[in-house]
């Protein structure tokens, strides 16, 4: 009983660990790996492409086309975007080993997740359009990018017209930090900007990693310390024979500690992949928008061992004054 409520503990905290380096891992892959940008500009929908240019050359800044879009392929449907790349490198996208890859301007790239959503690869083709147009088109599917929160195509604006669609800029990126005001952009959000966005929609599985922690500590105290209860009623005679024969309390305090840490150990290593399941899980269902990859570094592998066992040895300290205080006779009377 006692490995399986360590098994417990340690399973949420490794779970909760996960979870956080996901996260993080999440916000550096997109917002340092992938976009380099210091800001973004949203263009107007009714700008001119003289108007856009003049924008682009006086802040320095390269045009870029992102839209939504609906991909079909087979009996599966599903809704994403894409990016229409103009010989940028402030967006640079990755395969899912976080590699760059380069995307030619003859090929279509599509994300690891809609690869996976619609089960299509490298030389398979699928239909997809435009939201607010009704024209679909087939397209080949030459690489897979992968990306943690936008799924769906990225090509260049030549292959765009090639398969007859018009490159219409939406936005306008840029290493420069821009404050000045355009007549044609709706808005200009910045890096912080976004990652306080990212933050803003990661609140609710922070508040979700505190509570597994919580509750992983909570349990280990209130686990470890009833069963740390029941283990010292079943061998008290055991405990009062020893001290009889001449045992120390402090020998005997440290048999128990002994014992109890074995059993941290082994319940410790059997949660580590319980806890493991639970980030991927997590991950797993949250939806299609969404590509993490479960990660847990080391150094939280060793927290979570640390505050496990720290709270196992805190039990323990709790029946040192038990022991030091045993009545020896009434201990060996009750059993008689």
């Amino acid at each position: 009983m006692t490995i399986i409520g360590v098994m417990g503990c340690s399973a949420l905290l490794i779970g909760a660990f996960g979870l956080y380096d996901g996260l993080n891992d999440v916000k550096e892959w997109e917002y340092s790996q992938i976009n380099h940008y210091e800001s973004k500009l949203i263009i107007d929908d009714n700008a001119s492409i003289s108007q856009i240019d003049k924008v682009a050359s006086d802040v320095n800044g390269d045009k870029i086309m992102d839209e939504r879009i609906e991909l079909e392929s087979g009996n599966a449907k599903k809704s994403g975007s894409i990016l229409v790349l103009n010989d940028t490198d402030l967006i640079t996208p990755t395969d899912k080993d976080k590699n760059h890859i380069e995307i030619g301007n003859d090929e279509v790239s599509i994300s690891q997740k809609m690869s996976d959503t619609l089960n299509v690869g490298i030389g398979d083709t699928v239909n997809w359009h435009i939201m607010e147009s009704d024209k679909w088109v087939n397209t080949k599917i030459d690489r897979i990018h992968a990306d943690p929160i936008s799924q769906g195509l990225i090509m260049s604006p030549y292959k765009l017209e090639e398969l007859g669609l018009n490159y219409t800029p939406t936005s306008i990126i840029t290493s420069d930090h821009v404050n000045k005001t355009y007549d044609i952009i709706k808005t200009t959000n910045t890096h912080e900007d976004i990652e306080k966005d990212w933050d803003g929609i990661s609140q609710n599985m922070w508040l979700f990693i505190y509570i597994l922690s919580f509750f992983a500590c909570v349990l280990a105290i209130i686990v470890l310390y009833n069963l740390g209860l029941m283990s010292f009623t079943e061998i008290e005679r055991e405990i009062a024979t020893l001290k009889v024969l001449g045992f120390k309390s402090s020998a005997l305090r440290r048999l128990l500690l002994t014992q109890n840490l074995i059993f941290t150990a082994i319940g410790f290593l059997l949660g580590v992949p319980l806890g493991m399941y639970i980030p991927n899980l997590m991950w797993t269902s949250s939806g299609t928008s969404f590509y993490i990859i479960p990660s847990l570094t080391n150094t939280n592998i060793i927290i979570s061992a640390a505050i496990t066992f720290s709270l196992s040895i805190l039990v323990n300290l709790m029946f040192s004054g038990k022991i030091k205080k045993l009545d020896m006779v009434e201990s060996l009377k009750a059993n008689e």
